[in-house]
C-alpha cells in the first residue's frame, strides 16, 4: 500500500495536545511526518480507557484504511494502589491476578471488536519508563506495568494484529512531558509517530 490514512484511537499517548504546550502533539507530529499521499485523523481522547474505545470509533473517517490503538494505560492506572500494598516487587503477581484477568477479558473483546472495523489495525504496548516522582513507584511499577503488556502481546498475538513496543521506542526521562510523567513529551510523541509510520507507511 503507497497511500492510506491513519486513525488514531485510544488515550492521552495520541491526545497529548494539553501535554506539550507550545509544540505540536502527536497527531500535529504524525500529519507532518507521513509520507505523501497519506493523512491522518485522531478520535484518542485524554483519559480513556478500553471501555470507551467503541465510542470513538463509531463514526470513523471516510476513507481510512488504518486504525493504531494505544489503550490500556488508564485502565493500569485504576489499580495503582495495588503498588503500595506489595512490600516486594514478588508480592506483585499475586495482587494483580484479578485485576489482570479482568485486563485481558476487557482487552481481547475490544479487539474482536474492532476487527469488525475492516481496517488495518495496529495496537501499542505501554511504556514503562515513566519517571514517577513516587519511589515506591519508580520500583515497582515497571513491573506491574510489564505484566499488563504481557496480556496485550498475547492477546494482539492470538489474533494476528502487530504491536508497536511503546516500552522500546520511549526509554529516556525526556520523552514524557514536564506538565505529567505519564504523557509523552514533543520528543516521545515524535518517537512514536516514527514507531507509526516504520509500521505503517
Amino acid at each position: 500500500m503507497t497511500t492510506g490514512h491513519i486513525v488514531l484511537a485510544g488515550d492521552s499517548v495520541f491526545d497529548n495536545d494539553g501535554y506539550v504546550p507550545g509544540e505540536p502533539g502527536v497527531i500535529e507530529q504524525l500529519r507532518r511526518s507521513l509520507p505523501q499521499g497519506w493523512s491522518c485523523a485522531k478520535v484518542a481522547v485524554d483519559g480513556d480507557c478500553i471501555a470507551h474505545v467503541p465510542a470513538q470509533i463509531a463514526d470513523l473517517p471516510a476513507g481510512a484504511t488504518d486504525l493504531v490503538l494505544s489503550v490500556g494505560g488508564n485502565d493500569a492506572r485504576l489499580h495503582s494502589a495495588l503498588l503500595t500494598r506489595a512490600e516486594r516487587p514478588e508480592d506483585l503477581p499475586a495482587l494483580m491476578a484479578a485485576p489482570l484477568e479482568a485486563f485481558r477479558a476487557a482487552y481481547g473483546a475490544l479487539l474482536d471488536r474492532l476487527a469488525g472495523t475492516g481496517l488495518r489495525l495496529h495496537v501499542c504496548s505501554i511504556y514503562t519508563a515513566i519517571p514517577f516522582a513516587d519511589p515506591v513507584f519508580r520500583r515497582l511499577a515497571p513491573q506491574a506495568i510489564a505484566a499488563f503488556n504481557a496480556v496485550i502481546l498475547a492477546e494482539a498475538g492470538a489474533r494476528g494484529v502487530p504491536v508497536i513496543r511503546l516500552e522500546e521506542i520511549c526509554t529516556a526521562p525526556e520523552h514524557f512531558s514536564a506538565l505529567s510523567p505519564i504523557e509523552p513529551s514533543a520528543s516521545g510523541g515524535q518517537a512514536i509517530v516514527d514507531g507509526i509510520i516504520a509500521r505503517l507507511a
